[in-house]
């Protein structure tokens, strides 16, 4: 499949882009356990449009403060049902959004521009909230979110197991597909006709040089998925970012510590 894309970004550049992007947006959909469905059945659910793609926006509790939930790519909103159980229903409104493509939400197509729509859409309805907590594309997400508008109404964020950047994914599709320097070039302008600001601007050290809420960032030093380092450099003398750094989770970043260092400072 390389060899085919890096062919026909010579003869065939504007065909090769649209191509080389909707293999990179396409979801391979995974499923939901038996107790997730139960979680997400105890749940109210709206159905959203965004731009003619399906998201789902589950709501636990009635509480006065508002936590909102976002999950990676190939996950949903199952991932979070050791952070609700701990989150009092009469002190704590709790949302989980799955984007397209993911848990209850329809379709096969995701991109960071599509799921930031779906975030936007998920705090029109929602209103301000005290805690965004995000987890590795969905981290990404909620950076970019901040970095195209400041205003965003978000009071604190929780990072963890996030890609440094754009930049990243890109690295990690063309070495998947060994592309070469004219299929990436034909796909980052396809990327950046599509999003909102330059690729290069969406990072996590931009984000984390730029953000002026209180910031929990949580990532594992030997995460496979995406490098410790980029995100421990960005981090180092910020003064509003908080960190925790695990040994021994891998990127799922499940640990009972971990979902208890997030619940204290969602609380605090």
């Amino acid at each position: 499949m390389g060899g085919f894309i890096n062919i026909t970004a010579v003869w065939f550049p504007k065909w090769n882009a649209e191509y080389s992007f909707n293999l990179l947006c396409k979801v391979k959909r995974v499923g939901i356990s038996e107790k997730g469905k139960a979680f997400l059945e105890k749940s109210d659910t709206a159905f959203l449009n965004v731009d003619g793609h399906s998201a789902a926006l589950h709501k636990w509790g009635s509480g006065p403060k508002k936590i909102l939930f976002l999950h990676g790519w190939m996950s949903n909103s199952q991932r979070w049902l050791p952070y609700a159980k701990q989150l009092e229903e009469d002190e704590y409104t709790v949302y989980a959004l799955d984007a397209p493509g993911h848990g209850m939400a329809k379709g096969n197509h995701l991109n960071v521009e599509i799921y930031r729509n779906a975030l936007e859409q998920s705090l029109s309805i929602i209103g301000s909230i005290d805690t965004l907590v995000c987890h590795s594309l969905g981290s990404l997400v909620g950076s970019y979110a901040y970095l195209h508008s400041k205003d965003i109404p978000v009071k604190s964020f929780v990072i963890m197991g996030s890609p440094s950047g754009m930049d990243a994914i890109f690295v990690y599709f063309r070495e998947m597909l060994g592309l070469s320097k004219r299929a990436i070039s034909n796909l980052e302008t396809k990327i950046n006709s599509v999003l909102k600001i330059h690729h290069s601007e969406i990072s996590i050290a931009h984000f984390f040089q730029q953000v002026k809420q209180p910031l929990l960032v949580v990532h594992e030093k030997n995460d496979k998925i995406t490098p410790f380092e980029p995100i421990q450099r960005a981090a180092e003398g910020q003064a509003l970012i908080q960190t925790f750094f695990t040994q021994g989770q891998d990127h799922n970043l499940k640990g009972v510590d971990t979902v208890d260092k997030v619940i204290q400072f969602i609380k605090n």
